[in-house]
């Protein structure tokens, strides 16, 4: 699949990409680091996306981290599905989401808010503790 669309009207494509990097400085770059260790640039992802995708196409991130894919996809025009292990790394993904989309995530096994589900994981989490 091309997906660059070369040519008088494509978009210019080199094989080394520069994105600004975890050595980067600045407040934004902090406050990347602080969601998780390894955060990729959004503007890096979405031009891997746009070069191997349509828009409509459904993205798979099997490692989501701090849930940069999901960024990506929703800027591109694709739709993205994550796998996340750890529970904190959820909770960064879905309140990303909700600062993108201005949308309420909702959990579809029982149709509650992020909100109510965070908070009852912290109440089972902070009960276990106490144990």
């Amino acid at each position: 699949m091309n997906s660059f669309g070369l040519g008088d009207t494509g978009r210019y494509r080199t094989n080394v990409w520069d994105y600004a990097g975890i050595t980067s400085s600045g407040a934004k770059r902090l406050e990347e680091l602080a969601m998780h260790p390894t955060v990729k640039p959004a503007a890096l992802v979405a031009d891997a996306i746009r070069d191997c995708s349509k828009r409509g196409d459904i993205v798979l991130d099997a490692f989501a981290g701090s849930g940069t894919t999901l960024v990506a996809a929703h800027k591109c025009g694709r739709r993205a599905r994550l796998i996340a292990y750890d529970p904190a790394y959820c909770e960064t993904i879905v309140s990303r989401y909700e600062t993108l989309t201005s949308k309420q995530a909702v959990f579809a096994k029982s149709g509650e808010s992020f909100e109510v589900v965070s908070e009852q994981r912290h109440a089972l989490d902070e009960h276990a503790n106490a144990s």
